[in-house]
């Protein structure tokens, strides 16, 4: 009587299948565990750990200052600073509420120019709109939350392909972006005192439930100063971050290769310095031609140094400037036109000067913390915080917004005079923890999935014993 042997294979392809049917019954519970969104607290909405917020993030590329000392009383009547611009600008602030909103442009003239018309209708409520919105500086993009009637959650400009801004808010998180794509000061692309590349701004504000950040970026081309002195590029980064107990901030400056009539050199908070070990190119010293150059320069009133970066930790508040490197022209040389024409009913400037600060960024954060859900102390201050005009921030640099209060000044009472605002509970299934749930559902799937496999084991081995 002959018999036949069962296959080897047929082990094989069992014990495959059972161990496929019990990774897949182990690991999807597994995963499903890993994956599932935590029980318990979950992140709450932005601000609503938060009593307080007044944050600003500023970068300005370029920020030119003219000096005409008793031109006209305006600005600093020592200094005669009466024109200010910043090329390109983005700033980004966010307040109680919470409240966002973004500034960007390619050129912009301070935030006192250009919210003439807004100043002139709070001053004069009776202002036509149509004046207003005449006097209010048109070469920028604004956005808000919430959106106002004249300001949206999100806006674009182009200004003829020199430059484009943007910006968006919404009621966490608020950004704006400017770039310029050139810019010659004091002449044209082919002589120009100053010639920049192509220039770019970023700043952010993010709110979370619990605390707030800043972020303001500034990418500055190529530089060509007086057509002698060279940079290849400045990066600066600012941010600071507040969890309404603590401030933290930090500071980045990059700046490219520096040389003068092509020899390298380096920029400190003096001013310019050379590299002495410049070898000599056949009969030429380098370095000669290029002291001479740098006497020239500073024969003319023209000094360039590094703006070393600024930051502090105050309590509830970081604060961060990136610092950058100054350009300052002066000629106090100037004809006294006043005493040649005194027939002239004008004052007339006796002295000039031009100040440019290249790869700006500030970045400021402050908020406060909920009082003491155990106490139910409520808070008595009202907020200070907000987006909109405000005085000047450290650095310089036009900030768009106010500097961040002391510790403890921002603060507010919830709405309706009820409880401090606390992180809703994160959902559940059928009364199960969502992790839980996640788990049980994900081992039901894999034995549905497993059963075929495990019917193909069994299947196997039975097939085995009758052959």
């Amino acid at each position: 009587m002959s018999t036949t042997r069962r296959s080897p294979r047929v082990p094989r392809r069992r014990r495959l299948a059972v161990f496929a049917a019990t990774a897949l019954m182990i690991g999807a519970p597994g995963v499903a565990f890993w994956t599932a969104p935590a029980s318990g607290v979950s992140e709450g909405a932005p601000g609503s750990d938060l009593a307080g917020i007044n944050t600003n993030a500023t970068s300005a590329a370029a920020r030119v200052v003219t000096f005409t000392p008793g031109i006209a009383p305006l600005g600093d009547a020592v200094q005669g600073n009466i024109v200010e611009a910043s090329l390109p600008y983005a700033n980004s602030t966010a307040g109680t509420g919470p409240t966002t909103a973004g500034t960007a442009s390619p050129l912009w003239p301070g935030t006192v120019v250009a919210n003439l018309g807004n100043a002139a209708a709070t001053f004069a409520p009776t202002t036509p709109q149509a004046l207003v919105d005449l006097l209010n500086y048109p070469v920028a993009a604004h956005s808000s939350y919430p959106a106002q009637l004249h300001t949206h959650a999100t806006d674009t400009f182009a200004a003829g392909g020199v430059g484009t801004s943007t910006t968006t808010s919404h009621g966490g998180e608020s950004t704006a972006h400017a770039v310029l794509t050139d810019l010659a000061l004091l002449g044209n692309k082919k002589a120009a005192l100053i010639d920049v590349a192509s220039t770019t701004t970023d700043t952010s504000v993010t709110i979370n439930a619990s605390s707030v950040s800043t972020t303001a970026h500034t990418h500055v081309g190529h530089i060509t100063i007086a057509g002698v002195v060279d940079i290849a590029g400045i990066d600066s980064t600012a941010t600071a971050s507040s969890d309404g107990v603590h401030g933290h901030h930090s500071t980045e400056l990059h700046v490219g290769r520096v040389t003068i009539a092509g020899v390298q050199a380096s920029i400190g908070p003096k001013g310019l310095t050379l590299n002495k070990t410049t070898p000599k190119l056949l009969p030429i010293d380098l370095l000669d031609v290029a002291n001479t150059a740098l006497t020239a320069l500073q024969q003319a009133g023209l000094s360039i140094k590094l703006l070393p970066a600024e930051g502090a930790d105050e309590d509830n508040k970081g604060t961060a400037t990136s610092g950058g490197i100054q350009i300052l022209f002066k000629d106090p040389s100037i004809p006294n036109l006043g005493a040649v024409l005194p027939q002239i009913p004008l004052p007339l400037p006796n002295s000039l000067g031009l100040e440019v600060d290249l790869g700006g960024s500030l970045a400021s954060a402050a908020a406060t913390q909920l009082p003491d859900e155990v106490t139910g102390t409520p808070p008595t201050s009202p907020p200070t915080g907000g987006p909109g005009p405000g005085s000047v921030s450290p650095g310089g640099f036009d900030g768009g917004g106010s500097v961040p209060p002391g510790p403890g000044t921002v603060t507010t009472t919830s709405p309706g005079g009820s409880g401090p605002i606390v992180a809703a509970a994160a959902p559940s299934a059928f009364g199960v923890p969502l992790r839980t749930a996640w788990v049980i559902w994900a081992f039901l799937l894999s034995l549905l999935a497993a059963g075929p496999l495990l019917a193909y084991a069994n299947w196997q081995l039975l097939r085995g014993r009758t052959s």
